[in-house]
């Protein structure tokens, strides 16, 4: 069933978007971030966490000046690496059931709600965040984009680049580089090609299947301009930051919100590769 917008107060924000946590422990590793903690929810949190008050308070609460308001305030502490100290391995929170309730409000902070900017921030964070995109500008923005692979298709036949279908490049691990795409292709290569196997190795494309690629026609930029023949690779880095800004320039135009993400992982955070079936 479809949530109302006061079930969902994402879809209200200024960038309306829909919320759904990935468990990814993101939100508790943010450099600078804050976590505020109100005087009431100390004794639950220090019993949730096996402490004497005081204990707790020592070890997992510093006093901050809030960098809105000026008011001093409680906030939980960071441990290494700008973790929460409560947090356990990657994405465990050790005190989730008490657990304060600016924790328990992410990400539908008036920071969010309120401001591009801080949407934006929130949107780098957690990959749980949807945008949501009015079909009108999605289809508008898909059509744009396909004419730009067009001519990006017809760069690369000039450009005459040699490919003997070895398939190294789409093995992250033994080309030793990432392949990043926009939010915009992402969605646009969700949309085309929703079907794809699990990825078969860890941190690779679903696409990428017995050593082809199975959605060439929806294949991001980095896919089309990244050849092994090195006596291209200057001028195709060049085409790459070309038609890269020209994607960016869609999503000006058009308002659509914008990301720049690691493709297998956006693929998977849309559902594809998430079956391990094969495909038909």
């Amino acid at each position: 069933m479809e949530r109302t917008s006061n079930e969902e107060p994402g879809t209200e924000g200024v960038v309306p978007f829909r919320f759904s946590c990935k468990r990814s422990g993101n939100c508790c590793r943010v450099t600078g971030g804050f976590a505020w903690v109100e005087g009431e929810e100390l004794e639950p949190l220090a019993l949730a966490a096996g402490l004497e008050l005081a204990q707790f308070v020592e070890r997992h609460i510093r006093q901050v000046s809030d960098p809105v308001s000026g008011e001093l305030r409680m906030a939980l502490r960071d441990g290494e690496e700008s973790r929460c100290s409560l947090l356990e391995g990657a994405n465990h929170c050790s005190v989730y059931d008490a657990r304060p309730s600016h924790c328990r409000q992410f990400p539908f902070w008036a920071s969010v709600l309120n401001s591009r900017e801080g949407f934006e921030r929130a949107h780098a964070t957690c990959p749980g965040l949807e945008p949501l995109v009015a079909s009108a500008v999605r289809d508008e923005a898909f059509s744009r984009l396909e004419a730009v692979y067009r001519e990006v298709d017809a760069f690369i036949e000039k450009a005459q680049p040699v490919c003997i279908v070895r398939g190294v490049c789409c093995r992250f691990e033994e080309a030793d580089h990432q392949l990043y795409a926009t939010g915009l292709e992402a969605d646009f290569a969700a949309a085309r090609e929703p079907e794809a196997p699990a990825p078969e190795a860890e941190g690779r494309c679903p696409y990428h299947v017995a050593g082809r690629c199975t959605a060439r026609s929806a294949r991001p930029l980095g896919c089309r301009t990244y050849f092994c023949d090195t006596r291209t690779t200057s001028v195709l880095e060049e085409a790459n930051e070309f038609f890269s800004a020209r994607i960016q320039e869609i999503e000006r135009e058009l308002d659509y919100p914008h990301s720049f993400v690691r493709f297998p992982s956006a693929m998977l955070e849309r559902g594809v590769g998430t079956s391990s079936g094969e495909l038909a």
